[in-house]
Parts: structure tokens; C-alpha cells; sequence
């Protein structure tokens, strides 16, 4: 059966009142031919209603200009619209249901149900109602359509309660100069009136103006036959009821807002009749509610898949690096999203609107929040790695440099957190503040571990620095022996530590150690310095006897003006003077290095005023001390050692004073005239070829090679030097002096 006659639309037919359901799909068809869609939400509905066989659907032609069908007099006299007919006004946006006619005697007994269900389906759909009367039936009750204008009564307020007012619009037929309007105005308003005080109305209606929800015209017409007087009513009415520039219109103020889109209607209409049809109560707002979550809900998933391809873009993007401004991508695909939403749903219910405008957010925000993840640890990753690569950079620079270079990586963090702001859609909402603590504590972590690392690196430099610094301070004291010897020690040892001390303190403050562990880090050093002094001590105390040698030599072989002595000049008394005068002198020095005990004590509470040493030595009225008591005990220059080398010093000393002796009296021997001395060697080279022929001289001399020559080989090169230079002052303490004084006696004779 087909029910889209292009112009109109047969809506309530014989099988949606047997089906109690309506062709949708017929439906959709014509409100797209019609050219009904186009109108959106931009539309006011009117109705008309009336007795059967009264000029119901002409009046609707010339009013709206539509094609209802109408009744043919001539051939029969019945019904002609059955159900519910649809169309739509030829120039304005009213659409204008035709509304079968009451009190039909094609209808059986008992079906007077049916005109409840399509007077209660007109209701749902319309602004306004028409109700066709003649002017000769106005005290009719049933000619007047009270028994559907109280249904219409009772059914707004349970449906629409205040959600809009309802105009109706009596237009009364066949009227002439001899009627009376305020008397049929005010019989029809009094019908209204006793039916709003009869219907039962909930408490918060009780007191109120039938007025408020009703808005009730009379309107009056000519005999139709009466061409020119109808078709100036019909104008004037028309005029009202669709010229929105008429100072009559009686859609003033109209929420069109609250109207179900026309490509919605379809929907709409099949969900209202069939409850209306199976007698179910009707809620006209959830109606408007479900259509409004139906089709938001289909805008929405429209929505997203609209920006579908974006988000796998910036998916694919964030898992090679992470994108720049992230956030602010995110909030136009969201923003795109919501316009794309906006346009086709902000006209549904505004709750429902809202709440799948909601939806589609945290939808978004929700895949975003996976990104989001992603986006994060790309710039972890990234500013991590520009992080080691500083730290290879930093391995390279002075220690001393690092403060400041690990100010320069705080950029870093700020960077991160600035980057991961820009990250975010809204603040908060990520829990951003997480991610950039998180990563602070990373970035610390590092940071410390890498500052360990150069710490370690350092100490052991730094080690090598005091040692050599402790090496040139007890060197320089060493090759200048002095009574002030370990006082100078102590004084330029705590001046070079305090020195170190305060900029390791001022570098550990800056590379952001902890206080308890800089001040750990400062005690290690103490003990660490101290123990360097301590071994470079005990180094340079091997060197104290060969030092202690060349200052009696400069003392005793030179003169005060640093001239080599004359010995033959001297007398033995004079050489005899100097010898123990330098001797007593080395020997005294000698006794001041003899330092039994170097102690360490904590310095640090007083490195930044001057340090005070304490040197303790063994058995001496005068002490130095390089520290408090403890009880460690460290021998530097023990009594062994210290007997070793006053022996040795002892020796060279004697030696160095032998030699000048000798050196003194040789003069004597030098006044031997050369040619006797060759003379006495003619006249006793055959006695000297006989001692050599004698064993008791040739033996001694071999047993004497030998003994030189095995010392030789066993490195004891002084021992027979030692023993030659005890037998020639023997002999020239005794021997030569008797042969030649015999001699220069004989010359003298």
C-alpha cells in the first residue's frame, strides 16, 4: 500500500491502527521527498479536529495550499480521512496534520478509542489546533469536540506539563452579521474553563490560570460559498498561523529549540504511536530524550570516526619521537571532534547533548591518555640521553668547573616539565605532576652517581697532588737542614691542606653533596693528607745523613766567605776546632730529627682559621708535635735507624777530617827535592827485586790484591779504601816522618 503521495502522507492508517506501529522506513522517504527535512528544527505543527463530513481538509487546502482529499458531496456523504494525513504548507514552515473526524458512523461501537489515540497522537505532535465548528452547533457538546478537548487538556499537562503552551484556535463556520462573537467567544471559553475545573490536575497545577497553559482564540469564517469574504478570512488566518512578520503571529516567542529535528521525526513518531497504540502511558520529554540519546549517540561515533585517521597519525608519530606541542594537537583533534558533534547535536535536548558531548571528550581524552603515556617516555628517553652526552663532555672539564656545569643541566628538568606541560590537555588531568617528579628523581639519580663517579676519579688525583705537595715541602726543609725544621714543615703542610681543605668544601657544596656526607668526604681527606705527610717523612729520612754530610762539609771545608780552606795553613789546633764545631752542629741537627711518633687529630673545625701542628719527638726539652694524643703510634726515626746513621754521619765526618789533616802535612814532603827521589829508587830497585823474590813479602801483597778485589765484586768499595787509608796514616804518622827527619838531619850536617 503505498502512503507517500508526494505531497502528503497518510501517517495513522488502517495498518498502523491494526500493526500499532508505523512505516518508518515510508516515512523517512517522504519527509526527505517532501522536502520537510530542509526545515530542521525551524517548524511549527497545526492540527485540525472536528466532527466527520465538516470541511475539515478543505479548510486545511485553503488554508495551507495543501492536497488532503476532501468529500466529494455529489457522490456520497461519509468519511474521508482516515487516521492521521500529513503535509506541508506550499510556502511557509508549517506543517499541518489532518486529523479524522469524530463521531464517525463508519466507526463501530466501542471504537471511540481510536479517536482517543489519534487526537492524543495529534496532540504529540502539535503547536496548535484547529477545531472545525458551525456556528449553528455551538451548544452542542459533541458538535463542539469537548470530549476531545478534554482529552487534549488532561493529556498536556501530563505530557508536557509547562514545557509549552498550547494555542487552540476555534474557527467557527458559516458565520453571518447576525451572529453574536462575544457570545460565542465567551460560550466556548466557558466550555474550557468548566473542563480545566473538572479534569483532576496535580497539586502544583491546582491554582493554576488555565491560561498559563492554553492560549484559546475564536476565530470566524463566511459560508465557504462565499468566495471573496472566505478567501480574506482564510488569508487573515493563514497570516497567523505561518507569517512570522505578522503583528498576529501566534508562534511569538516559539522555543524551536525544543523541537525533534524532522530527520529525527521518524524515529520520534514510531516510538510515540506505538506507545500510544498499546495504551502504555505516554512521556513525551523521555521520548524527546531517547531520540536525543539515539541520535547524539550516532553523532558522536560519526565524530570519532571523523578524526579517526588524525589520532592514528599522531599514534604512529609519538611511537617514533615525541611530538612537539603534543597537547595542543590533541586539543584541535578534540576541538575538531566536538565541532564536527556541535553542529548536528547541539539542536537535541541540551542535558542529553551535553552529556554525549561528555562522552566524546573522555573518549577522546581517553585515547589521548594512551599517547600521552607514550609521549612521556619518548621525552624521558630524549632528555636522558642529552644527559649522558653532557656527562661525556663534563668528564673532560676541571672538576672545579662542575657547579656551574650542573646548573647549566637543571635546564634540562625545566625543559622537561615545560615540555611535558605543552604535553597535556588540561592541567592535571594526567597527572603530570607525577611523570615530572618521577623524572626529577631519575635525573638526580644519575646526576649523583656521576658525581661519585668524578669524586672517585678526583680523590685519587687529588691524592697524587698532596703527596707531591708533601714531597716539595719536607724537600725543601731537607736540603736546608734547620732548627726550625718541623716547625717550617708544619707550617707550610696545614697552609697547603687549608688551602685544599676550603675548595674542596666550597666544590663538594657545589656538586650538592650532603652535608653528613661532605663532611665524611672531608674527614677521609684529613687522614688520607696526613698519611701522605707521614710516608713522605719517612722517605726523606733516608736522605738526612747524606744531608747532614754536605752541610758539616760546607761548614767545615769552606769558609764563612764560601772559599775552600787552606789546610797547609792552618795549624792542626785550627782544623781540630772547625772539625767539632761543624760536627757538634750536623750532630744537633741530628737530634732534632730524631721524631719518634707522628699522630693524626681532626684539624677541620679549625682549617679556616690557621691550623696548628704538633710534632712529638722522643727525650727533648724542646717538643714540636704534629698532633694531639691519640693512640696510634707510627715510629718515623726509630733508635735503630737513628743509631745507623749517627755511625755513618760519625765515619764520613772522620774521614773528611783525616783527609785534612793529611792534606795539612803534606806539606813537609813536598820540600823534598824530585831528582833524590829518583835516586833513591836507583839505588833500591834490586833490593825491591829481592823482596819481590822473598815469599814472606810476595804473599801479604797477593793475599792484600785479592782482598781488594773480592771486596770490589761484592760492592764494598770503600772498605779498602778504608783500611789503605788506615795504613798510610800510620805510616805517615810514624814511619816517614822517622825516615825523612834522618834524612834532613844528614843534609843539615
Amino acid at each position: 500500500m503505498i502512503k507517500n503521495y508526494g505531497d502528503r502522507y497518510h501517517l495513522i492508517d488502517k495498518k498502523a491502527l491494526e500493526d500499532r506501529k508505523l512505516d518508518k522506513n515510508q516515512l523517512e522517504e517522504f519527509v526527505k521527498s517532501s522536502g520537510i527535512i530542509d526545515i530542521g528544527k525551524n517548524y511549527n505543527i497545526v492540527s485540525i479536529i472536528g466532527s466527520q463530513s465538516t470541511g475539515k481538509s478543505t479548510l486545511l487546502n485553503y488554508l495551507f495550499g495543501t492536497k488532503f482529499d476532501v468529500q466529494n458531496r455529489q457522490q456520497s456523504v461519509g468519511q474521508t480521512t482516515v487516521g492521521i494525513w500529513v503535509s506541508k504548507d506550499v510556502q511557509n514552515n508549517v506543517v499541518v496534520l489532518d486529523v479524522e473526524g469524530s463521531d464517525s458512523v463508519e466507526r463501530k461501537s466501542g471504537e471511540n478509542m481510536v479517536e482517543n489515540q489519534t487526537a492524543l497522537m495529534a496532540l504529540a505532535m502539535s503547536h496548535c489546533f484547529i477545531i472545525n465548528v458551525f456556528v449553528n452547533a455551538l451548544g452542542q457538546h459533541t458538535s463542539c469536540q469537548l470530549s476531545i478537548i478534554k482529552i487534549i487538556m488532561q493529556q498536556n499537562l501530563k505530557l508536557f506539563q509547562q514545557d509549552t503552551v498550547k494555542h487552540i484556535i476555534f474557527v467557527v463556520r458559516d458565520w453571518d452579521e447576525d451572529s453574536n462573537y462575544e457570545e460565542a467567544s465567551r460560550r466556548l471559553n466557558g466550555y474550557l474553563l468548566n473542563i480545566w475545573n473538572e479534569i483532576p490536575k496535580p497539586d502544583h497545577y491546582k491554582e493554576t490560570d488555565f491560561h498559563e497553559l492554553f492560549s484559546v482564540q475564536v476565530f470566524t469564517l463566511a459560508y465557504y460559498k462565499m468566495k471573496k469574504e472566505f478567501g480574506e478570512q482564510t488569508s487573515e488566518l493563514h497570516s497567523k498561523l505561518a507569517n512570522q512578520k505578522d503583528p498576529n503571529f501566534i508562534f511569538k516567542n516559539f522555543d524551536y529549540e525544543k523541537n525533534v529535528r524532522w530527520s529525527d521525526m521518524p524515529q520520534y513518531l514510531s516510538n510515540i504511536w506505538e506507545v500510544i497504540s498499546n495504551n502504555k502511558d505516554l512521556n513525551l520529554p523521555n521520548e524527546k530524550i531517547l531520540i536525543s540519546n539515539m541520535r547524539c549517540q550516532q553523532i558522536k561515533l560519526e565524530a570519532l570516526e571523523r578524526v579517526k585517521q588524525l589520532n592514528e597519525d599522531l599514534s604512529n608519530r609519538v611511537k617514533e619521537q615525541f611530538v612537539d606541542n603534543f597537547g595542543q594537537q590533541c586539543q584541535t583533534i578534540l576541538s575538531l571532534a566536538k565541532k564536527i558533534y556541535d553542529t548536528d547535536a547541539r539542536d537535541y535536548h541540551v542535558e542529553v547533548y551535553k552529556e554525549k558531548e561528555k562522552e566524546l571528550k573522555d573518549e577522546l581524552i581517553n585515547k589521548f591518555f594512551t599517547f600521552f603515556q607514550r609521549q612521556t617516555e619518548q621525552l624521558k628517553q630524549y632528555y636522558m640521553n642529552i644527559l649522558s652526552e653532557n656527562f661525556e663532555k663534563l668528564k673532560r672539564e676541571s672538576i672545579y668547573n662542575l657547579p656551574d656545569k650542573l646548573n647549566e643541566l637543571d635546564l634540562l628538568k625545566m625543559k622537561f616539565e615545560e615540555s611535558l606541560t605543552k604535553s597535556v590537555i588540561e592541567v592535571g588531568l594526567w597527572q603530570e605532576e607525577d611523570h615530572i617528579k618521577f623524572f626529577n628523581q631519575q635525573f638526580d639519580n644519575h646526576l649523583k652517581s656521576f658525581v661519585e663517579a668524578q669524586l672517585a676519579t678526583f680523590k685519587q688525583q687529588l691524592d697524587n697532588i698532596i703527596k707531591s705537595e708533601c714531597d716539595k715541602i719536607v724537600s725543601s726543609q731537607v736540603l736546608n737542614i734547620s732548627p726550625k725544621f718541623w716547625l717550617q714543615i708544619e707550617i707550610d703542610y696545614y697552609q697547603m691542606i687549608s688551602d685544599k681543605y676550603q675548595k674542596y668544601d666550597v666544590l663538594l657544596t657545589g656538586l650538592r653533596v650532603q652535608q653528613k656526607q661532605i663532611d665524611d668526604y672531608l674527614n677521609k681527606f684529613e687522614e688520607d693528607s696526613f698519611h701522605n705527610l707521614k710516608q713522605v717523612i719517612s722517605v726523606a729520612s733516608g736522605r738526612f745523613k747524606d744531608q747532614l754530610f754536605q752541610q758539616f762539609k760546607a761548614q767545615f771545608v769552606r769558609a764563612p766567605d764560601g772559599q775552600p780552606r787552606n789546610w797547609q795553613k792552618l795549624t792542626e789546633e785550627e782544623i781540630f776546632h772547625f772539625y767539632t764545631e761543624a760536627r757538634d752542629k750536623v750532630f744537633s741537627l741530628l737530634d732534632l730529627l730524631r721524631i719518634r711518633k707522628i699522630k693524626y687529630i681532626k684539624q677541620s673545625a679549625n682549617f679556616k682559621q690557621k691550623a696548628k701542628t704538633l710534632l712529638i719527638p722522643s727525650g727533648q726539652k724542646i717538643q714540636y708535635q704534629i698532633s694531639s694524643d691519640t693512640d696510634s703510634d707510627d715510629v718515623v726515626l726509630n733508635e735503630v735507624f737513628y743509631t745507623q746513621v749517627k755511625m755513618q754521619l760519625a765515619e764520613d765526618i772522620d774521614v773528611q777530617y783525616q783527609d785534612a789533616i793529611q792534606k795539612h802535612k803534606q806539606d813537609f814532603l813536598q820540600n823534598i827535592p824530585k831528582p833524590f827521589w829518583f835516586l833513591l829508587l836507583f839505588f833500591m830497585y834490586d833490593d825491591v827485586l829481592r823482596w819481590m823474590g822473598n815469599p814472606l813479602f810476595l804473599y801479604p801483597i797477593l793475599i792484600i790484591l785479592c782482598f781488594v778485589g773480592f771486596c770490589i765484586a761484592i760492592g764494598l768499595h770503600s772498605l779498602p779504601k778504608l783500611a789503605f787509608q788506615w795504613v798510610f796514616k800510620t805510616l805517615n804518622q810514624a814511619v816517614v816522618p822517622l825516615i825523612f827527619g834522618g834524612i834532613s838531619k844528614l843534609k843539615g850536617s
